[in-house]
């Protein structure tokens, strides 16, 4: 059941913005958005973000001022890390946010060796991300931070830079369906919902938000996207933690990081001095 976001303050001295975006998640590759080799080929020469690997799963839309759904963009992921990888425990979840007109948007990608690590202190299953925003200058750490047996989840990120610092809570809201109140962690008000939509076969999802322009920036927009295209590949994120830490503790498995996942972790400074 939806529910909007009801901010404990109204910021007066700004506008306030509210926004509508619902990710449709395709259940079959048979859609008309899916594209040929020549179209892919195009894709690819317009950004070296989309990779040769790269499918199509879903549309991103934004509801207009008058109730209009409007074509956002399309979110795609990397099928030789996920699909194909033959160790299923080192399957590797990378998600592409594109524009309509297919320009890179941002990336969210899971972090096999940290969430393995902190799975194993925690002894319950947190999985772990990294999200890039095409122009942001900073990498966005977004983690499971609680959860368990009668406990709600929470996943948390922020966005700073020289003025500003959002810390921002993933509340999951106990029940049958997959929803997250989104709270900016200072001061503890909600501005956002993420809402899954229930008995829909592909997946759907319906992020409504409020608050000013600073707090909704595209940055914030772009890495909510992205999460909750994530949700529609949790249960099984869940399932390989849950099972490899189990090897883990008996010595019988561990993670084989990938380049691409160390390169994001690489100490930017130890480079500066080679």
């Amino acid at each position: 059941m939806s529910t909007e976001p009801t901010p404990q303050e109204e910021p007066t001295s700004k506008d306030i913005v509210e926004r509508k975006i619902i990710l449709d998640l395709w259940k079959t590759k048979m859609h008309g958005e899916i594209i040929g080799i020549k179209q892919k080929e195009e894709y690819m020469a317009k950004s070296r973000q989309f990779n040769r690997d790269l499918e199509l799963f879903g549309e991103v839309k934004e509801v207009n001022k008058n109730g209009e759904e409007e074509t956002f963009g399309y979110l795609g992921y990397r099928t030789g890390l996920w699909d194909e990888e033959p160790d299923k425990f080192n399957r590797r979840l990378v998600i592409k946010l594109f524009s309509k007109s297919m320009y890179y948007q941002g990336t969210i990608e899971e972090m096999v060796g940290r969430e393995f690590t902190r799975s194993l202190s925690a002894r319950k299953d947190f999985p772990a991300f990294t999200c890039l925003i095409d122009g942001y200058d900073y990498l966005i750490s977004l983690n499971k931070t609680r959860g368990g047996f009668f406990l709600p989840e929470w996943y948390v990120f922020r966005l700073e830079d020289e003025n500003a610092f959002i810390p921002v809570i993933l509340k999951h809201k106990m029940g049958p369906g997959i929803d997250y109140r989104v709270v900016n962690g200072i001061g503890g008000n909600q501005f956002g919902f993420i809402n899954g939509i229930k008995f829909d076969i592909g997946g759907k999802y319906e992020i409504t938000l409020k608050g000013d322009k600073d707090l909704l920036s595209n940055v914030m927009v772009r890495t909510l996207i992205l999460y909750a295209a994530s949700l529609k590949f949790h249960k099984d994120i869940y399932k390989k933690i849950k099972k490899g830490t189990k090897k883990m503790k008996k010595g019988e498995w561990k993670p084989n990081v990938s380049n691409e996942e160390l390169a994001l972790r690489r100490n930017p400074r130890a480079m500066l001095r080679k």
